[in-house]
């Protein structure tokens, strides 16, 4: 007996009075799906744009998230949404051994051009885990050897490789093992954490990466470093120029690849196209291989592995792929997302909103909880909570809930160890307007925290 005609049968229910509308209903519900994201927000949203989502209600909150880095050109920006659009009425899926398409061939010219000079040799994935597996597994062919040093704080994703680059607990938890071999951890320059000046923190990551150079690994054995440029789930921390330009040097002297994760903090996110421009002004600097994805193609799912030519050339036919690698639409997507940033501006526009939120967010921190601080470039901004000089995941908690639920305007993240670090970085086409929007309900929660108002 068919399910139609059971729930007919127990409900006493005719075929001319069945409410088809409640049969139909999704038997999977929310309370079905696994438990394995964590969230910010039980938020069911019904459509977006721009800086802003609503909810099936209405209600409108904006994003100072943009889904975690991604949506850089704002949701549903109407240039991506025709791209997307045309390419699907006119092919949806270009297995990338079978044929060529144009916007595969037209991005891989345009993007020698974004990435930075001599690194022009690309290699397309779906997502940025798959992106930093694709360049180790690159890394360790090009050098032929098997170990990669990552740095404490670093996340590049959770698969079984990327899970053993990254050192967060929750990530590594022991009954994930046994992880694959060949990964080994330095200091990240950590000014704030260590209380330091960019000198001092510089001296005593170089000092961490070189006690493990001669004491855990021999550099004769390193396929690869590998780090970002910001760290992203590890607190929104800068790396400092001289940290950055030591390794590089360190990379060269020893036959090193040096691999830039750019997932997070690429693409305009901080003020500059790649995040590791931030680093470094002679070209020879550059790095050997870059990854990025989140903002590439304004939410649809692509990764890229940039690499110079003679490391890409590693990477014989056969070596790697995958049936999706470069979906021609997501492929679309990224060229029209290259357009919108080369009109709007939009690298400009995050240094110049950057500068003014944390502007803004210095004096507010100045005023209601100095002990705070506030780092990052361009629109990568992280606000670490702190409070009695210990680290508060309980102010974090409460400034983020009270502007989503008091304020019913901004949907934020924590990050960090601790959980103690509030990330803003929405949209890049954010204009001063939303800037003040979304401060001054920061402002309102950081008054109401000092005064100990419940929410």
């Amino acid at each position: 007996m068919s399910a139609i005609k059971r729930a007919l049968k127990r409900e006493g229910l005719t075929q001319a009075v069945i409410d088809v509308k409640k049969l139909r209903e999704p038997k999977v519900q929310k309370g079905h799906l696994s438990k394995v994201w964590a969230r910010s927000t039980e938020l069911t949203v019904d459509k977006a744009e721009g800086c802003y989502v609503w909810d099936q209600e209405g209600n409108r909150y904006m994003d100072a998230a943009a889904g975690i880095a991604v949506v850089n050109t704002g949701h549903c920006h109407p240039a991506i949404v025709s791209a997307i659009r045309e390419q699907a009425g006119r092919l949806i899926h270009s297995q990338i051994n079978n044929y060529h398409n144009e916007p595969l061939i037209e991005l891989t010219e345009r993007l020698g051009d974004v990435f930075p000079v001599g690194v022009n040799h690309f290699y397309y994935d779906n997502t940025g885990t798959a992106g930093i597996e694709a360049a180790v597994k690159l890394a360790r062919k090009a050098t032929c050897r098997p170990n990669i040093i990552a740095l404490h704080g670093g996340m590049h994703g959770r698969s079984g490789m990327c899970s053993s680059l990254t050192s967060n607990h929750s990530v590594r938890n022991p009954v994930h093992y046994p992880l694959p071999s060949g990964a080994y951890f330095a200091p990240y320059p950590s000014c704030f954490k260590w209380g330091l000046n960019e000198e001092e923190a510089t001296l005593r990551a170089l000092e961490g990466l070189d006690v493990v150079l001669r004491g855990n690994v021999k550099s004769e054995q390193v396929a690869a470093i590998i780090f970002e440029p910001v760290l992203g789930e590890g607190g929104f921390i800068p790396c400092t120029p001289q940290y950055y330009q030591e390794v590089r040097k360190i990379c060269d002297d020893n036959g090193i690849l040096l691999i830039m994760d750019e997932i997070q903090a690429g693409y305009g996110r901080t003020g500059k196209m790649w995040g590791c421009e931030h680093l470094f002004n002679d070209p020879s600097q550059v790095p050997d291989i870059i990854v990025s994805s989140k903002g590439i193609a304004s939410g649809m799912p692509l990764s890229v592995v940039a690499a110079k030519q003679k490391v890409m050339d590693a990477f014989t036919p056969g070596t790697h792929g995958g049936t999706f690698n470069g979906n021609v639409v997501a492929l679309a997507a990224a060229l029209a997302t290259l357009d919108v940033f080369e009109e709007e501006q939009l690298v400009e526009n995050s240094r110049i909103q950057g500068d003014t939120t944390s502007g803004i967010l210095r004096a507010l921190c100045d005023t209601y909880l100095p002990e705070n601080d506030v780092r990052g470039p361009g629109l990568m901004i992280g606000m670490e909570c702190v409070r009695d000089g210990k680290s508060s995941p309980e102010m974090a908690q409460y400034l983020k809930k009270h502007c989503f639920e008091k304020s019913n305007t901004i949907i934020l993240t924590p990050t960090g160890y601790d959980s103690n670090i509030l990330r803003l970085m929405p949209p890049l086409i954010i204009q001063e307007e939303e800037v003040l929007e979304f401060t001054r309900a920061l402002e309102y929660a950081m008054n109401d925290f000092t005064k100990g108002v419940a929410i």
